[in-house]
């Protein structure tokens, strides 16, 4: 059964469900969501209390999950105070997060997603392959712990910033189960379950996953998600309790749409943005140039199969792969007390698999068809002037012989990125620990960790022509004569303009050594705990690049060059080059001091003091990012000073943090092609930008941050079953340095005349995308106290202030911030049964949570206005779940 946008069809089967239930399951709805007084493991040697946390913890416990309804990891973690997650825009995954003013690079490179404590693959920033598609919450997770900074950097690899721990059920003595089937407005239908129990006295079981299709967050016209996880353990514990072995099994298959960047249009700017002078983007003066902000999408079945050639021959490339992970993940833990008093905990963790990455980027491009045609003409069909002799413009057509296309329509280019990703990885955790009695307690523990992964990375893009509307279409250019008659090879092939460009294959091995000592000392009646560790890590990598740089003419035997029966679209694919090598060792070391003192029972303050490192990151040897034989580091660091305190009572919990970070960055590099060398080859009246070479510029780009935290709840006795819960952050990041140059691109009404180059000097700007103040309220009401009915009505606000689409000091343009408005209830129609009604974004707020500069030389359709593109939030989704405990 497949629901159309709009209907919720299944809602009587889901509201008839709960009649064949009756057993009774523990009520957890009305409990308070997360408490001060919770145990807590991530960032930790033992157990304890998150109050008695000498560095800031954030935790999410399965109920509060079950409200917040995210649609992915990354909507999740946007209600930790600190991160700042791009509202889930890109859909269920391969989602952007940041924490703390740390630069934005894509992905989760300084906020890896553990599973039960041991990455699910050692690296978290891998190209096409981001941290969150094999990290999905469904009913098997328990809860969601997040470290930032200080022992995360210590006990774990990459923690720089924050350490994401996704906790799993595992089982009890007591049989135990739940089913949860959720039907939502865009033909989406999933169901989730969990079963644990005993087998005997001495083991236990979890199993449980989801499985879920849709039509999209946005309307792709086909099946955009499709897929689901199943994972299971088992949990062995002698009589006496001293020795515990945990079996853990999960495979995923799954497939996510991808969501990129729409075009849009505002007033004619006449100046570029400055620094001082920044171009604002006001969301009452921005409109869209055929593509729904709420709902639309360039994707379509037109664009969603095409051809691509390189050197493997040909292929037909499929969208609706959309975002692919299909691996399989295997963990053993091992714990076991002495007779000595020494422990040892182990975890081995082995994930082998693939991830697909099809996803399709919108060009900058967006004019009618009149003007992208002439532009075509000047930028691409001179290019090949023989062909062309009788050539005097380019005109667009339906594929398969269809009618010319109006040059009042829109065209744009769509740009699909294209990557398989065969991965490996092991990690190996292992840990001796002794509590010893000096001046107190101290647990003191010796860590040992080895890893070896592996990613072989095959990328290429393609260049298609399409219209811009509420379903896409791809058109073929021809090059017409002076009576309009199309004359020579076709400018694309079946919408296609460039059959395979740009891109690279990788082969990457990389192996790492850490060694790490931590002491966690209480003293002074345990009302003083005390943190101390060390890390040091060593990373040794091979890898084999290959840049698709070759410039290649693949017309097949038997079409003449140049008639009417070829295209210039294989004219010039790009092919890998050469082999170029990377052989790299680099180690880092890192240490933490913090300290938490109780001033009374439930009243503490912390104190901490880290500095943390990030050795290269998979994207950075992939792409030969750095040269390991020249001067300057290739370790980035942060030091990190955090003091705060927590005050809990049984109507009020506050958790504040006041945070300054230094952050040092390896050496970075832009690349540019050297348009004035005498190597460059004329196209037209321009040259050539990609026959020139590539020259390779180096600087820094430190990040200095100050900022204050806030997390608290209130449940006022005066309204029973109320909680209003808050958390927000107040920050400053700036650049520090960050100066080199750039080509840009010289137009005039949208026909490249020529380049220039661009001086970047970023010191002192605020980073891209981050915003000053970030807020999250949130509040739930258990009604049952006044009228009876288990009824729980429930609300979120969140803000995120205004964003730099760039820290550059040349085409400056500020995003305005925005709010989201998410609410709905959860009606409990006994203790095991409950049904949930949730709506996101309730106003249909439309904004953008980032885009590209608007350029000044860029105009709209009309040339009135300029164009842009950004990645806008969703429109209102309607969403209905039910749930059955025992």
């Amino acid at each position: 059964m497949r629901l159309k946008r709009g209907a919720l069809r299944l809602l009587p089967l889901a509201l008839s469900l709960q009649v064949a239930f009756a057993q009774e399951a523990p009520d957890t709805t009305s409990k308070p969501t997360e408490r001060l007084d919770d145990v807590v493991v991530t960032g930790s040697v033992k157990k304890t209390l998150k109050k008695d946390s000498t560095n800031t913890i954030n935790t999410l416990s399965a109920e509060e999950i079950r409200r917040l309804a995210p649609i992915s990891t990354a909507d999740l973690l946007q209600n930790v105070p600190g991160i700042f997650a791009e509202g889930s825009t890109a859909g269920e995954a391969s989602n952007n997060i940041t924490v703390r003013g740390l630069p934005v690079t894509g992905g989760y490179r300084y906020a890896p997603q553990l599973i039960d404590g041991l990455p699910w693959f050692e690296e978290p920033e891998v190209p096409f392959m981001n941290n969150d598609v094999a990290v999905r919450d469904d009913l098997m997770t328990k809860r969601v712990e997040v470290v930032k900074g200080g022992t995360g950097g210590i006990l774990y690899s990459n923690g720089l910033g924050a350490t994401v721990n996704h906790i799993t059920r595992t089982g009890g003595q007591t049989l135990e189960g739940g089913y949860k089937l959720e039907v939502a407005d865009y033909n989406f239908l999933r169901n989730d379950f969990f079963l644990s129990g005993p087998i005997n006295k001495n083991l236990t079981f979890a199993v449980g996953g989801f499985y879920r299709t849709s039509d999209g967050l946005r309307d792709t016209g086909y099946t955009a998600d499709k897929g689901g996880q199943l994972r299971g353990n088992l949990v062995y514990q002698t009589d006496d309790g001293r020795t515990e072995v945990q079996l853990h099994a999960l495979k995923i298959n799954d497939r996510t749409a991808f969501y990129q960047n729409v075009p849009f249009q505002i007033p004619a700017i006449s100046q570029p943005g400055t620094p001082a002078n920044p171009v604002k983007i006001r969301m009452d003066q921005v409109w869209p140039i055929g593509i729904d902000f709420a709902h639309g999408t360039v994707a379509s079945p037109s664009n969603r199969r095409f051809r691509m050639i390189g050197e493997y021959g040909e292929r037909e490339v499929d969208m609706a792969d959309g975002i692919h992970p299909n691996f399989d993940i295997y963990t053993v833990k091992l714990s076991h007390e002495f007779d000595s008093g020494w422990t040892f905990d182990g975890g081995v963790r082995h994930s082998s698999g693939s991830s697909g990455f099809n996803g399709l980027f919108t060009g900058n491009d967006t004019t009618t068809a009149a003007r992208f045609n002439n532009a075509r003409y000047n930028n691409d069909v001179l290019r090949f002037g023989a062909f062309y002799p009788t050539a005097t413009g380019v005109a667009a057509y339906g594929l398969n012989g269809g009618a010319r296309v109006a040059d009042s329509a829109y065209l744009d280019f769509l740009i699909p990125f294209i990557t398989t990703t065969d991965a490996k990885s092991t990690s190996v955790d292992l840990k001796l620990g002794k509590t010893l009695q000096w001046l107190g307690e101290h647990r003191v523990t010796l860590g040992g960790y080895f890893t070896d992964y592996s990613n072989k990375q095959n990328f290429q893009q393609s260049l298609l022509v399409s219209t811009i509307g509420e379903h896409p279409e791809l058109v073929d250019l021809r090059a017409i004569d002076a009576s309009g008659n199309p004359v020579g090879p076709s400018v694309t092939s079946n919408g296609v303009m460039r059959l395979g460009f740009n891109g690279y294959l990788a082969d990457t091995k990389v192996k790492g050594e850490a060694v790490y000592l931590h002491d966690h000392w209480e003293t002074l009646d345990r009302r003083l705990k005390l943190d101390f560790g060390v890390r040091h890590q060593t990373q040794r990598a091979n890898v084999v690049y290959n840049v698709r740089d070759q410039t290649t003419n693949l017309t097949p035997a038997g079409v003449v060059p140049g008639s009417t029966a070829d295209t210039i679209a294989d004219d010039e694919v790009l092919l890998p080059g050469a082999n170029q090598y990377l052989n790299s060792k680099v180690s880092g070391t890192g240490w933490s001091l913090g300290g938490n003192y109780s001033v009374r029972s439930n009243l503490a303050v912390y104190g901490l003091v880290s500095r943390s490192f990030r050795l290269p990151s998979l994207e950075q040897l992939n792409q030969l990012q750095f040269d390991p034989n020249a001067p300057g580091s290739k370790v980035e660091r942060i030091m990190q000073y955090e003091t705060g305190l927590r005050f809990y009572a049984d109507t009020w919990d506050t958790q504040v943090a006041l945070f300054y970070n230094k952050f040092t960055p390896r050496d970075q590099y832009v690349d540019y092609r050297d348009f004035t060398s005498s190597q460059c080859k004329q196209a037209g009246t321009v040259v050539d930008i990609n026959s020139c070479p590539l020259v390779r510029e180096f600087y820094r780009r430190g990040i200095q941050n100050i900022g204050l935290e806030l997390e608290a709840a209130w449940r006022p006795r005066a309204v029973k079953g109320l909680e209003l819960r808050f958390n927000g952050v107040i920050q400053d990041p700036k650049v520090v340095d960050a100066n080199y140059r750039t080509v840009k691109e010289i137009r005039v009404n949208d026909v490249v005349t020529g380049y220039t180059f661009e001086q970047i000097g970023e010191d002192g700007r605020r980073p891209r995308r981050l915003a000053q103040v970030m807020a999250n309220v949130q509040a739930s009401w258990d009604l049952k106290p006044y009228t009876g009915l288990p009824f729980k009505p429930y609300a979120k606000y969140t803000y995120f202030g205004s964003r730099f689409s760039e820290s550059q000091d040349v085409n400056v343009t500020l995003y305005p911030a925005y709010y989201h408005l998410d609410g709905g209830f959860i009606w409990d129609f006994n203790k095991n049964s409950a049904f949930q009604f949730h709506v996101s974004n309730i106003t249909n707020r439309l904004s953008f949570t980032e885009g590209d500069p608007v350029f000044i030389d860029l105009k709209g359709p009309n040339g009135a206005t300029n164009r842009g593109v950004s990645r806008p939030l969703f429109g209102r989704t309607v969403r209905a779940m039910y749930t059955y405990f025992f």
